[in-house]
């Protein structure tokens, strides 16, 4: 208890500069021993979403019509470029309207007409038209740039409003049917099918459907995937219910399915709150509300792992903001404290895949709907998706709220990479990475003076390591361009992004962690028998 009590003192010494703001030395301790949880080798994800109008009620636009997954130009070099530069990005087509979209294809083929504002229609729109020529485009863009596909399925049709938000009657699976043929046929890969979109639960979108009707239905498609995918090789998943998290809900919804239905539970989350709302952005600088997230990935860990342990978890959607997203907050640096964050976050909870609304569309939008330019937002995703493995590993860290720390097998290579986020504005910190290993505590206490006086690092790494610093631009939260180790990324004229080259310092000296920075930290040589 002594030891502890003086290892703290000195893990938390500010030292005034002459800028009037403090230095914190601290240190993190990072076990590489066993994993405590593992995502998917492509756990970032990107969403494009089928809404299809101009959303205009203020300046700038909430969602400009031409970022639906109908219409996109798909031929635009940026947007290529911005695709292929992760290798192998998961990309989730669907959102509201994935519930009244009609296949063109099948009995329904010619039957069908594009979307329309109605009044008297679920979300004041009448069902809309997909058609295979759009498919087939789709589908020619994720081939060529090696793009993962979950496809939104329509889950309303053939079922009837009774009261309120409550829909009933049998799933209409015949259009399903049809369109999932037509993509055997023309042989293209699709990694999952995905049955509705915020359907269940008490905190469901425009209708609701009782756990025991999305059970039917999601059987129903696990007889038609196994039908017509009897000859193939692989066969797509089914991800469900793509709701907000409700426990009652989820558990009902898998205890009704049973096993080999469903693989992949989803949900959604929006945890800022209202875009509109103009104090938003307090929200992204205060620590402890971004936390209070993790008690729903952890409850839905519980979930999978007490109910339907044939399951994983992903966020199948998640933006921020409601509403289109914050204007001049989810297209900036700061939305990266919410988003980076909840990354790493989820990541703990077994998390394997995270959608982020959108790759393209409205303010939250990765790349910028006129331009395509990438926002800060995209950089880090980029980063987090080359940098960090699916071995997330746990990390003990108590030198500040403001500072998070988050660490993963380093993907493709030995060692590790560890996510620093600095929310404060007054605190830069300087920080070693310690290997959780047997040293006695005699040892670590000599350790934690040398660091409190500015000494050496507490392990000697021997190698160099590579470190990524992403600050907004001339200091700005709100900034739409960033730095990367004090240079400006931006893309050329030709839509070519920028290299996100390192700087390299030697392992055995301390990481410098400066006021509102998102820094990666990719250390070689540290022994982590967890990550072999």
């Amino acid at each position: 208890m002594e030891v502890s009590q003086f290892l703290l003192v000195f893990l938390h010494v500010p030292v005034l500069t002459v800028l009037s703001r403090e230095v914190t030395w601290g240190r993190i301790v990072v076990d590489g021993n066993t994993p405590v949880a593992k995502t998917d080798e492509n756990y970032v994800c990107m969403t494009l979403d089928v809404w299809p109008f101009n959303e205009c009620p203020q300046t700038p636009c909430v969602w400009d019509g031409n970022a639906s997954m109908l219409v996109l130009n798909l031929s635009l070099p940026i947007l290529t470029k911005a695709v292929e530069a992760f290798g192998t990005l998961r990309i989730r087509l669907g959102g509201t309207l994935q519930d009244k979209l009609i296949y063109d294809v099948g009995s329904f083929k010619g039957r069908c007409h594009p979307f329309e504002r109605s009044n008297s229609s679920l979300f004041l729109i009448t069902e809309g038209c997909f058609y295979m020529e759009r498919w087939d485009e789709l589908n020619r863009f994720f081939n060529k740039t090696g793009a993962i596909v979950t496809f939104g399925l329509n889950a309303m049709l053939g079922r009837n409003n009774t009261m309120g938000k409550q829909w009933e009657g049998d799933w209409n699976y015949s259009n399903t049917e049809a369109l999932i043929q037509y993509t055997i046929e023309k042989n293209y890969q699709i990694d999952s099918w995905e049955f509705g979109n915020e359907l269940g639960g008490y905190n469901s979108i425009g209708a609701s459907i009782t756990a025991a009707r999305y059970a039917k239905g999601s059987i129903k498609l696990r007889e038609i995937i196994d039908r017509l995918y009897k000859n193939s090789r692989q066969k797509p998943s089914i991800v469900a219910p793509g709701a907000f998290f409700d426990a009652s809900w989820y558990e009902d919804f898998v205890n009704e399915t049973g096993p080999n239905v469903v693989d992949v539970l989803t949900h959604h989350v929006y945890n800022m709150g209202a875009g509109n709302d103009t104090e938003i952005i307090h929200k992204f600088l205060d620590p402890s509300y971004l936390s209070r997230e993790s008690s729903t990935f952890q409850k839905l860990e519980n979930v999978v792992q007490n109910h339907a342990p044939w399951t994983v978890a992903w966020v199948g959607e998640a933006g921020g903001a409601y509403g289109g997203g914050s204007p001049y907050v989810s297209n900036t640096f700061v939305d990266g404290f919410w988003y980076i964050d909840q990354l790493g976050m989820a990541a703990l909870y077994n998390t394997k895949v995270y959608c982020r609304q959108t790759l393209v569309g409205g303010h939250y939008g990765v790349l910028r709907p006129e331009t395509l330019t990438p926002s800060p937002d995209y950089y880090g995703a980029l980063l987090f998706h080359r940098l960090m493995g699916p071995g997330v590993l746990k990390v003990d860290n108590n030198v500040s709220s403001y500072l998070r720390a988050y660490a993963h097998c380093s993907r493709e290579r030995t060692g590790i990479t560890v996510l620093f986020i600095n929310m404060s504005n007054q605190t830069d910190f300087i920080i070693e990475i310690e290997n959780h290993t047997n040293v006695s505590l005699a040892e670590k206490t000599s350790r934690m003076r040398q660091i409190s006086k500015g000494g050496s690092k507490v392990s000697d790494l021997g190698a160099q390591r590579e470190e990524y610093h992403l600050t907004p631009s001339n200091g700005l939260l709100k900034s739409p361009t960033v730095l990367l180790n004090g240079k400006i990324l931006e893309t050329t004229e030709e839509g070519d992004l920028p290299n996100l080259t390192p700087v390299y310092r030697q392992s055995n000296s301390s990481i410098s962690i400066a006021t509102w920075s998102i820094s990666f930290v990719v250390v070689p040589n540290f022994v982590a028998s967890g990550c072999k």
